[in-house]
């Protein structure tokens, strides 16, 4: 979207720590079939799953896993001690970009908005981090448009429903792990991974709260035209006669509007936050800056009518004179999102 100059977006904020160490048959009833059954895909799955290193520096381990789209999909999970007990699981979704979740310069490895996760839960939860297909360890977008910074595999990859299926997978991976409690799963994400958050609800039934940070509400159509207006531009030809444009060939990788490929906007852009919400069983969280001029507060206005009206609960936050990276006037990055992370915590954890 047109988040992409967001600090906490395809440029985050880098956090890093100081180099740390490497470390006879039977008829069944209809229940009993249905618990074999379930073992029996738990035990496949488990099988799936490749367990890496521990990320240097970081209390994250690398595994991976086969989603059900046949592609290996390289996923974190904070560490904890052996004889820690089961902890919940929750996990962070970024916004637009094709940077991994870690960088590395000059043998430095840091890493940003996951590990903020890990610091503020403190050992109440898991934090699980899920690369995007066709992202790359290390691979660093910077202030680079993505038509000159991705990989062509990320075009192909980057859908709305790609994407959220490579997270399921990874959290249906975890749920098998004997360090997790699988029946309390919270999915955070931020600018246009809010969106991406509730539909991974829509898609596992297992998630059971779902978090969006500046996310907005409308279809992201809404979203790019009112951030047009708002640089003096004309959204009808910048934006609508584009979107025209991506409907005559909805699957191309090769052709751009907004710095994101047709087949991206394709999906992306026929929903919404408010519809993904709408349909989600899970407990819901929407936090918005009043002062985001990327994703304009408006939108969340419009949700929270449409969610009302709806009889759709949840809880809702409007920040006074936050911007989009949820910091108030005097806060720098990352000081609005470690306090929206705070009280999701408590929320999540009953505390």
């Amino acid at each position: 979207m047109m988040a992409s100059n967001s600090a906490l977006d395809t440029n985050p904020q880098m956090f890093v720590s100081p180099a740390g160490e490497r470390r006879g048959s039977k008829v069944l009833s209809r229940p009993l079939v249905a618990i074999a059954f379930s073992l029996h895909a738990c035990l496949a799955l488990a099988a799936q799953i490749e367990v890496g290193e521990i990320v240097s520096g970081h209390p994250f381990r690398k595994y991976s896993v086969v989603d059900s789209l046949n592609r290996k999909i390289n996923f974190f999970i904070s560490e904890s001690p052996d004889a820690a007990p089961m902890l919940p699981l929750t996990v962070f979704v970024q916004g637009t970009g094709c940077s991994s979740h870690f960088r590395q310069d000059n043998g430095r490895i840091s890493t940003g908005i996951g590990r903020l996760m890990y610091e503020v839960f403190n050992g109440r939860a898991k934090v699980l981090i899920v690369e995007k297909p066709g992202v790359e360890l290390f691979d660093d977008q910077g202030e680079r448009p993505m038509q000159e910074a991705c990989r062509p595999a990320f075009f192909v990859e980057h859908t709305l429903d790609r994407w959220a299926e490579a997270i399921a997978a990874s959290i249906r991976a975890a749920h098998t792990l004997a360090s997790v409690d699988g029946t309390s799963t919270l999915v955070v994400g931020h600018s246009e991974g809010g969106m991406v958050a509730v539909r991974v609800s829509n898609a596992l039934a297992a998630v059971t709260h779902v978090a969006s940070l500046a996310g907005g509400g409308p279809n992201h159509l809404y979203t790019v035209a009112e951030y047009i207006r708002g640089q003096d531009l004309d959204p009808e030809r910048l934006v609508f006669d584009c979107w025209d444009q991506v409907q005559k060939d909805p699957q191309s990788t090769t052709k751009f509007c907004f710095d994101h490929p047709f087949r991206h906007l394709s999906g992306f852009y026929r929903t919404s936050l408010t519809h993904e919400c709408l349909r989600s069983k899970a407990q819901l969280y929407l936090v918005h800056g009043s002062e985001d001029v990327q994703n304009s507060v408006d939108g969340f206005d419009m949700m929270r009518a449409e969610l009302a009206a709806a009889g759709r609960n949840a809880v809702f936050e409007r920040l006074k004179g936050a911007d989009h990276a949820l910091n108030l006037p005097g806060q720098v990055t990352p000081e609005g999102l470690v306090t929206v992370f705070g009280r999701l915590a408590g929320w999540f954890l009953g505390e």
